[in-house]
């Protein structure tokens, strides 16, 4: 197994921090995008048959095969389903933070976590594609996390305006689910609305999701999943952040989501890959180590810090506690709305804030490491370790972890420490994790 974590020697400064990398490489491991679709998606030549999971479709019935993708895994994922298919594949388009070359495949590089005028025009290269299919057409569809802002097409307002509410709502601590919400309402590809622009040609959507519990009505705001939730639910988000003042504009014209069966009744969403996969590994591992296992929550939400507080005050001895979610975390300083900054003047991301707010309470026997699993923490790092180590060292550096938390400057407090979590771009953008070990 080929270590995701760059740095991993680097950490492994005593037998505890070892087993806590250790565990995390089994998690980054399970949510390995490419290897995720050569074992999940099967294609028989002879039949025409197409096996993803335990779904069985017959591909000889389509007169052409039109592969899309957009979010951080899709470059990866439809590279691998194009080595798969071949030439079934008539064409397609990805929209991805990397760059690729995939011959008769589209590949455009967006922006992200805020959408620009860059990811609106691909998006309309995408819909363009998608509007010439017809009901003899296939389309397979990988949705993933950062599909968010990379698939925009604003309904209504400009991409400065969809930029500053989506700032807003970041900086107010907005879950993900509520800023899902608002943005299927602002948008005319989100929450159904790409199933209703296929239509009526087949789909096959592989959801990749970055969501906790795996809504997939929420993974890159659901654009091809029918929506439960109204413009009414996206109002009273709207103002519950009390966002158009803080935005200074005086409405939000919203759209209702496609509600007709007709459009879904030939979609199908697939659960592909999930932060279900990477805990069962990091469990398997943990107890070959010798720690007992326990799911500190399969899904968590709240801020940062609390969450963090929470995390310790659980652990026991001889324990490992895991966990996957999406803590959020309240920006202190002044944020400039629509221009891409989404922190004041410091840097870092969830991940890194929860490792920096554990500090405080983290003792000498306990390790615990905080990931985001896209490799990116809003910053170049993955995210961070925190023991009893970093916090003797800080002192003697006079590096005061509550200016930084006051700062929201986790990167550059674990940065200058060298304990930041390097991975790079993973590939995959499941939800966040975290490992925490007690001896």
């Amino acid at each position: 197994m080929i270590q995701v974590i760059k740095n991993f020697q680097q950490l492994a400064t005593s037998a505890l921090r070892k087993q806590a990398l250790l565990i995390a490489e089994e998690g980054f491991e399970a949510i390995n995008t490419k290897k995720a679709v050569e074992k999940n998606f099967l294609y028989k030549p002879k039949k025409q048959q197409l096996i993803i999971f335990n779904q069985k479709f017959a591909l000889g019935q389509f007169k052409r095969i039109v592969c899309i993708g957009f979010g951080k895994a899709a470059l990866e994922a439809v590279t691998a389903i194009q080595q798969i298919l071949k030439d079934k594949i008539t064409c397609g388009y990805v929209l991805d933070l990397k760059e690729g070359s995939l011959g008769n495949i589209v590949c455009r590089v967006g922006t992200h976590p805020l959408p620009t005028k860059v990811n609106i025009e691909a998006t309309e290269e995408l819909v363009a594609m998608l509007e010439a299919c017809g009901e003899e057409d296939l389309v397979i569809c990988v949705v993933s996390g950062g599909g968010i802002a990379l698939l925009c097409r604003p309904h209504d307002m400009t991409c400065e305006t969809e930029s500053a509410l989506t700032s807003a709502l970041m900086v107010k601590g907005a879950c993900i689910q509520e800023l899902n919400t608002v943005r299927k309402h602002i948008s005319s590809v989100k929450g159904g609305n790409l199933a209703k622009i296929i239509y009526p040609a087949t789909c096959i959507s592989l959801i990749f999701s970055d969501v906790p519990g795996d809504d997939i009505s929420m993974v890159a705001s659901g654009p091809t999943v029918k929506d439960a939730t109204t413009n009414r639910d996206a109002a009273e988000i709207l103002q519950k952040y009390d966002v158009l003042a803080m935005c200074e504009l005086p409405s939000c014209k919203l759209l209702e989501t496609p509600k007709e069966e007709k459009y879904f009744k030939n979609i199908h969403n697939i659960l592909f890959v999930s932060a279900k996969q990477a805990l069962t590994a990091m469990s398997e591992r943990a107890e070959e180590l010798g720690f007992t296992v326990k799911i500190f929550s399969p899904a968590y939400q709240g801020e940062a810090g609390k969450l963090a507080k929470e995390i310790i005050s659980e652990s026991k001895k001889g324990q490992c506690l895991l966990g996957a979610g999406e803590s959020t975390v309240k920006i202190k300083a002044p944020v400039r709305l629509g221009s891409g900054r989404l922190s004041g003047e410091g840097k870092g991301g969830r991940n890194q804030e929860m490792a920096l707010a554990a500090l405080s309470i983290i003792q000498d026997n306990q390790v615990l490491l905080c990931l985001a699993s896209d490799g990116r923490d809003n910053t170049e790092a993955a995210g961070a370790v925190a023991d009893a180590s970093v916090s003797a060292r800080a002192k003697v550096l006079n590096l005061e972890p509550e200016k930084f938390l006051a700062n929201n400057d986790s990167f550059t407090f674990f940065e200058s420490l060298g304990e930041s979590i390097i991975t790079g771009p993973t590939g995959a953008n499941v939800s966040d994790f975290f490992v925490m070990l007690q001896q």
